[in-house]
């Protein structure tokens, strides 16, 4: 929570929802409870609800009893991906901590992610109306079909406008959808609603750059991952993308990167110090700051208030 600790206008929102997803975490089996309490209890920057409150705080008919729920059912979806995707990228840890299915087994991941998910539409089917579920439904589908895309180019080199494409399914869509929930719950007006989606949809691009720039510009105990670990999988990110193309050090990188799951920990090492000699880096920092001034474009259109305020603020956070 330490992240919207200058924002206390959403602070007291954002303790409710954590506090109403444990407790609707809670099962019948132990082990289920005791796992998504642990995941909640992880932390995390919680944006996606934040944003879904701040979307909501911009209409005429602001119900807490409606939006704390749906901003943890959109949490609980996020929390969701995040299990299965370790799985996927057999990540060993999450935000500092042992992930599920490197601590409990795969098997346990594949269920906890499923009973998250689960329960996230049991708060949707009981706090919306069917039209609005049936968006969620297609976002979450959506994302499904970003990360088989992705899972499709596996240790291919995509184009920029590919890479934007699949991260803009895989990660901005949820900002988005959030945006969208709240607005609409809220009786946001129809020019509101779809500048809040835009800012979400950019945010959301600008977010994702910004991460994949991190195994470039920081380190593993600050990001709480693996760094690396992206491209022994065969993902391949906008920097590399980028350096891939360097009339100089292209080449390089590429017989590198064939070397695919057999590279060492010190080629890997070469990989990155190469990348770093080409202008891939501040590319991607130009790149995401593009988007970084789309997003911002769509709060002129929301008008000067404490949302706006906000959402400029962490805007830059980005940068």
């Amino acid at each position: 929570m330490n992240y919207w600790s200058n924002y206390p206008e959403i602070q007291q929102e954002l303790l409710a929802v954590e506090e109403y997803m444990r407790h609707n975490v809670v099962s019948k089996k132990k082990v289920l409870t005791d796992i998504s309490l642990d995941l909640i209890n992880s932390g995390g920057k919680r944006i996606r609800p934040a944003f879904l409150i701040l979307g909501a705080k911009l209409g005429r008919k602001y119900d807490e009893r409606v939006i704390i729920p749906l901003a943890a059912a959109v949490e609980l979806i996020h929390t969701a991906t995040l299990v299965h995707d370790d799985i996927i990228d057999e990540a060993k840890f999450r935000r500092g901590k042992e992930s599920v299915q490197n601590k409990w087994g795969k098997d346990m991941a594949v269920y906890v992610g499923d009973y998250l998910l689960s329960q996230a539409f049991c708060i949707l089917s009981d706090r919306t109306s069917i039209d609005k579920l049936k968006y969620v439904s297609r976002t979450v589908k959506a994302i499904c079909e970003g990360e088989i895309s992705q899972y499709e180019s596996m240790y291919k080199m995509i184009s920029t406008y590919d890479y934007i494409k699949r991260i803009c399914r895989k990660t901005a869509l949820l900002f988005s959808l959030s945006f969208s929930a709240g607005a609409k719950e809220s009786k946001c007006s129809r020019n509101v609603g779809k500048a809040l989606v835009n800012y979400g949809v950019n945010y959301g691009i600008a977010f994702q750059m910004y991460d994949d720039l991190l195994d470039y510009t920081s380190n593993e105990s600050i990001i709480g991952k693996p760094i690396g670990n992206d491209v022994r999988q065969g993902y391949y990110t906008l920097p590399l993308i980028i350096a891939s193309q360097d009339t100089k050090y292209g080449q390089d990188i590429k017989q590198l990167l064939d070397l695919r799951k057999d590279i060492t920990d010190e080629q890997l090492q070469q990989l990155f110090s190469t990348v770093k000699k080409t202008k891939a880096i501040d590319e991607t920092k130009e790149l995401s700051m593009r988007f970084i001034k789309k997003a911002e474009m769509n709060l002129d259109i929301i008008g000067k208030n404490d949302v706006t305020h906000i959402l400029k603020d962490i805007l830059y956070k980005l940068n």
